[in-house]
């Protein structure tokens, strides 16, 4: 019985040995150009009806680990998401509670703009790593239609009609990364996202990427991927909408 607790003690010496014994930083700063598919309002209106600007979209993120058992890593991200367009409706079309009649112009604002707090664990730190957590997603954006025309400040113009739905909640969602390093040659392949569904409701955001450490010496190094974001969600702040962002992602890191 001894020598199976001395084996065991070992085992666990091991573990812990291998794992971080000084505080580590990874950051992370890039440009996402997305491309914007989908419906928005109670009557699924097409968003590609309004030509949304393709902007670029800022993207930052930035984790502390640390070696203490139990307690999780910390892992902030950031993405200022937004784009305009303007259409003209075939139909009455429903926006939360405001209904724009048919032939009428309207012009929308989309801010999906959002900030990351991630709780994770590191379950595997060698040639292939994973990561596990909770993110709570904290929205500060809204969807904005507004309706062309006639100012109502002109005398017997009729009132314009207009909607603004504010998304500021806090979104629960799982968080998971697994990354596999190519021995000896400076490459990493890695795939990244969070996920949440509820009553009916889902949201996924994943980013497929790859890394190269073209400065090992000071720990930069270069990455490229594809993000794809759904947001297919009926209750979100009164927020109806199944929209896919997604794109082309470019960006810098560093890992101390």
């Amino acid at each position: 019985m001894k020598k199976i607790t001395l084996a065991l003690c070992a085992a666990l010496a091991s573990g812990a040995a291998s794992a971080d014994t000084i505080l580590g930083f990874d950051a992370s700063a890039g440009v996402w150009q997305p491309s914007y598919s989908g419906a928005i309002g109670v009557d699924d209106f097409d968003t590609d009806e309004f030509s949304l600007a393709e902007d670029n979209v800022t993207f930052l993120q930035a984790a502390l680990e640390h070696p203490i058992p139990l307690i999780p890593n910390i892992m902030l991200a950031h993405s200022s998401i937004e784009t305009d367009g303007s259409a003209v409706l075939n139909t009455d079309v429903t926006f939360a509670d405001e209904t724009f009649d048919a032939n009428s112009e309207i012009s929308a604002n989309i801010d999906l703009t959002h900030t990351d707090l991630t709780l994770y664990y590191e379950i595997l730190d060698n040639w292939v790593n994973l990561d596990l957590g909770l993110t709570a997603r904290q929205y500060d954006g809204a969807l904005e239609i507004v309706e062309q025309g006639v100012t109502a400040a002109v005398v017997g113009a009729p009132e314009l009609a207009q909607e603004t739905v504010e998304l500021s909640g806090v979104l629960p969602m799982v968080y998971g990364m697994a990354r596999f390093d190519l021995p000896f040659t400076g490459w990493s392949i890695i795939a990244q996202g969070n996920g949440t569904g509820y009553n009916g409701d889902t949201h996924t955001d994943i980013t497929a990427k790859v890394r190269w450490d073209f400065m090992p010496v000071a720990d930069f190094a270069i990455e490229a991927g594809y993000r794809v974001m759904s947001l297919d969600v009926k209750e979100l702040d009164d927020l109806q909408s199944d929209i896919e962002i997604k794109g082309p992602y470019i960006g810098l890191n560093l890992h101390l």
